[in-house]
Order: C-alpha cells, then structure tokens, then sequence
C-alpha cells in the first residue's frame, strides 16, 4: 500500500518507518527523537519530510502552550495549520527554524567576527523545532562543528526537538568530528530510499499529470518499465522531463525512443575517482582537465586546480600522494597547502561554494 505523506513524498514499503514516523502524534518523538536524523542519498525526500514533521511539531507546540482559555479567534488562529493564512504562517516562522547546515556554518563565523555569538545561541536554543539541512556539507567545518555540537546538547537537555538531515550516517562522513557525531546518533535514525513498487508507480502517475497532463492515463506504465530501476523521486522527474520534451519537439506521443532519450537522465552514477571529479570541476569552471593537470599558474586554472584536488580529498580516499600524481605529479606538501588554501577561501568566494556544493552533490 502507498500513501502520501506530503504533496512531495509519497511512502511504500521501502520507507515504512519513515511513513510510520510521519503518522504518530508528536510526543513520542519528543520522548526519543532528540535528535531525529534522516539519512538518505539525493532526492528522496528528506527535506520534504523534515519540513512536514517541523510544521506538524511547531503547531502541536502552540496547542500545548495553551493552557488557559483562549478567545475563540485566537484559538482558531492556533489550530488551523497549513490552511491558514498570513497568521498561520507567522506562528510557523516563529516556532520552526529551517537552516541549510553550510548557512549555519557562514552564520557563526559571522557572528564571531561580529562578536554576537549570544543572540544566535539564544535564536537556535530557543527554536522550538530546528531543522538543519545537508549536515555533510560542514565536513570540512571543524569550528562550525563544534558549536553544532553544542547546540544540540543544549537542546536536548532543554526537551526541544532538532531535525537533522545528511547523505549518509554522520559516522561514515569523513571530516565530521566526534562530538558532532555522538550527538546526531543518540535519537531516532530513520533512513529514506528510493521509492520502489506502487509508492514509484504513484510518483510516476503525480509526474505525468505536472508535465504531460494531456498523455494517456496509462503512460505511466510505459515510463516505470523504461526508465532506470532504483532512482530517486528527483531522477525520475528528470527523466519525466526529458520524455515530455522529446515528445513535444517531436509532436508523437509517449513511446519507446521518447524513452529511451531519457536514459541517462536517471541512470547510474558516474564513480567517484580523481579523474572523474577532475572532469566534473571542468566542466563546471569552464576550462580543460588537461590544464589542471599542467604545470599553468594562471589563476582560474589554480582554483579549478585546487577545488579538484579538495573535492579529491573529501570525496575519495585516495592519500595526498595519489592526488598530487593525478594533478601532475605534484607531492603531496603541495596538495596539502592547496587544500587548506580552498578551505580558507570557502568563506569569502560564495561561488567557489556553490561549484563545491554542487559538484559534491552529484556525486554523493
């Protein structure tokens, strides 16, 4: 049996005890999920149901604080959730904190510079429900880490309920520090999956009505046997997209080559070697593999240079060694001041940022 949780995540037997977490009241999870980590590859909905679960905790909270009468609109501006408007959401805002971890990492190395640590402390232990997104994104974030630690055990001793979300288990994520790991694992862990069975085949159906409304109702059917088997929700649509525009460039219905131009939209993974990540930070700069591993010292061929061999380091377990013999032989001193040189420069070169994130993400 498949159900919807949310309008964006659809649960079958795959993801049973995320649907089942999702389907009881909050207080037992105030009771063991301190913090709850959801751990899952790209685009199988974590935030979605990180979001879904915050919203449902933050207005469970406002009815349990009230404890004396209420007048009747103040009551119904209480209870009425998502379906309300303009109050509603102000009550949210106030209540439920969403915050990609690297946004948490640049906001406390701003509030050090600004010496305003207390009024962000207060801000994240007074949450009622924090929601920190992409935890993996801060391995290389030890002072970010340590801080995170600490908020999280301030808000666990204060009974307040924190939403963590990461690819893998924090323990498997090279960089996190411990303190930072014994205090994601303790809660409850719920893991996501690709969907499979009929909670895909919904997906598929929800799919096709967004993107190619006037598509017979069985196309679905064609699209489950055509498109790639364990994928996410978001490699899926990818492969919904590209069937519908191949149909549309074409002006034909949904059929077997329309399909099969979606192939790689969903398919699997390129591995996670020098080479291949050396191609990725390329592609993305807009210069040559074959620069970055010369001995040039113009300066966009040293950042891409640098972002290939810190995403080397992050993303693979090749030594410094190997690294610095896949960039041209250089020893491994060299990779290691490259390395340090991109960690530094994170901060100030939001764009650099952005390329490591994105480049990561695919091939977490």
């Amino acid at each position: 049996m498949v159900r919807p949780v949310t309008p964006l995540f659809y649960y079958g037997r795959e993801n049973r005890l995320a649907g089942y977490v999702c389907d009881q009241s909050v207080s037992p999870l105030l009771e063991i999920a301190r913090p709850l980590l959801l751990v899952g590859p790209p685009g199988v909905g974590k935030t979605a149901v990180a979001l879904h679960l915050a919203q449902r905790i933050g207005i469970d909270s406002v009815w349990d604080q009230l404890n004396e009468p209420a007048a009747p609109a103040d009551m119904a501006m209480a209870g009425r959730g998502a379906a309300a408007s303009g109050v509603t959401s102000k009550v949210l805002s106030s209540r439920v904190l969403y915050q990609p971890a690297i946004d948490f990492a640049r906001e406390f190395a701003s509030s050090i510079d600004s010496k305003d640590m207390p009024r962000m402390r207060k801000k994240l232990d007074e949450a009622c429900v924090w929601v920190i997104d992409d935890l993996h994104l801060i391995a290389d974030k030890a002072p970010a880490q340590e801080e995170l630690a600490a908020r999280l055990e301030a808000r666990d001793a204060a009974g307040r309920i924190t939403i963590v979300t990461c690819r893998r288990l924090p323990s498997e994520i090279r960089g996190l520090r411990p303190p930072l790991v014994s205090r994601t694992l303790p809660g409850l862990t719920v893991e996501l999956r690709p969907p499979t069975g009929d909670a895909r085949k919904a997906i598929l159906r929800e799919l096709m009505l967004a993107h190619m409304p006037d598509a017979e109702p069985d196309t679905w059917a064609l699209l489950d046997g055509g498109l790639p088997s364990e994928v996410s929700v978001r490699e899926l649509e990818s492969g919904v997209k590209q069937v519908a525009m191949w149909c549309r460039m074409h002006d034909s219905p949904v059929c077997a080559e329309a399909i099969e131009s979606a192939g790689g939209s969903g398919g699997e993974r390129e591995s996670v070697s020098i080479k291949a990540i050396t191609s990725a930070v390329a592609r993305h700069l807009g210069v040559k593999s074959s620069e970055m591993r010369s001995g040039s010292r113009r300066q966009n061929i040293v950042r891409a240079r640098s972002l290939a061999m810190w995403l080397s380091r992050q993303l693979t377990d090749s030594s410094l060694s190997h690294i610095g013999d896949a960039f041209g032989g250089r020893d491994h001193s060299t990779v290691l001041h490259a390395i340090r040189k991109m960690e530094s420069s994170f901060d100030d070169d939001a764009d650099l940022r952005r390329a490591a994130d994105h480049i990561t993400e695919r091939f977490a």
